[in-house]
């Protein structure tokens, strides 16, 4: 008995706690399609709503933006419209190497891209030959420094790589806006300064007071200045980009070869260096003795006229060995001395 009375207390309560989460569930579950920003929904802030399904976004009231200014649902494409719009100040840089077989043409050619471009030469320096060099002629080496119109600045990249081998492309950007909108807003204040003590500087009657007013306008003054210049200054490195060209001058343009992967390909690769090498160490060495014949042969000279001397010099200081007869009569004459 008692363990079929645990038995139906423990189904009736499982019973209940069923029904009990069933109609808990429909009631505190928002219907499809209710306002989120009905109080009556448990919603009292458009930032507190749920978020919304794939395919489905928030209603928002028609002509009702946000704070920011941007609509909800507002694509990317929208908003790098609207940041252009703003006016971002960016001040473009770049630098560009470039190896070429006609130098003189290269050159010309750069001098004639700036001009088509609109832009203008800053700096510019041309190592060529002199007339000791000429003979020779060495490898020559061009370095410019251009400035360009911002709009022109990508495509004029582009027009000096085809003249050559390009070896090195940066660019990069700096956004000042920051700094020039703040350089802006001060200038305003200044000027607005500027105006409320010409107005005090009018009215003005006593002399010590006339000539603090003029104290203070000459500071505002010099400010405005410094302002305007770092503007103006701001203005020219937005508007007109700036480009580093290098240019060196080769005898031959090499290909990249691929980089080897397998095994083979290294040991090939290797190989092949190897001779390469070899090849170029065995012609220097032949132009070495071949540049060096005239000078072994003057050496060959002063060498075999330095031993001509040095053995005359010995044959004179050997002594003449004596012949017996010499001998004999050496002998006879000594004891006679004596």
């Amino acid at each position: 008995m008692k363990r079929r009375f645990l038995l139906l207390v423990t189904v009736i309560l499982a019973v209940v706690l069923i029904a009990g989460c069933s109609s808990g569930g429909k009631s505190t579950a928002p219907q499809p399609g209710a306002d989120y920003g009905d109080s009556s929904s448990g919603y009292d802030d458009w930032a507190e709503a749920p978020a919304p399904a794939p395919d489905e976004g928030p209603q928002q009231p028609a002509g009702e933006a946000e704070p920011d200014g941007f609509m909800p649902g507002t694509s990317s494409d929208k908003v790098d419209a609207l940041a252009s719009q703003m006016g971002a100040k960016i001040i473009k840089s770049g630098y560009l190497a470039v190896e070429t077989l006609d130098f003189e043409e290269t050159t010309s050619a750069i001098a004639r891209r700036v001009q088509q471009a609109g832009g203008f030469i800053s700096s510019s320096n041309v190592e060529g030959w002199s007339r000791s060099d000429a003979k020779y002629k060495p490898l020559r080496h061009a370095h410019y420094k251009v400035r360009i119109p911002s709009e022109r600045f990508e495509q004029f990249i582009t027009d000096v790589g085809e003249l050559g081998n390009v070896t090195k492309n940066e660019t990069w950007g700096e956004d000042v806006s920051a700094q020039y909108f703040d350089t802006e807003a001060r200038l305003q204040s200044l000027t607005l300064q500027e105006e409320r003590l010409l107005a005090i500087l009018a009215k003005a009657e006593e002399l010590q007071y006339i000539i603090e007013l003029e104290r203070e306008l000459a500071t505002v003054r010099y400010e405005i200045e410094n302002l305007t210049g770092t503007l103006r200054k701001y203005d020219n490195l937005v508007a007109y980009s700036t480009l580093e060209i290098q240019v060196d001058e080769v005898e031959e343009i090499t290909e990249v070869e691929e980089k080897p992967v397998t095994l083979w390909e290294k040991i090939v690769r290797t190989f092949q260096n190897s001779i390469k090498n070899v090849t170029k160490v065995a012609e220097g060495l032949l132009l070495f003795l071949i540049g060096a014949i005239p000078f072994l042969v003057l050496i060959g000279v002063i060498l075999l006229a330095l031993y001509g001397i040095v053995r005359l010099f010995i044959r004179k200081n050997q002594k003449i060995p004596f012949k017996p007869e010499q001998k004999e009569k050496v002998k006879e004459e000594e004891p006679e001395k004596k």
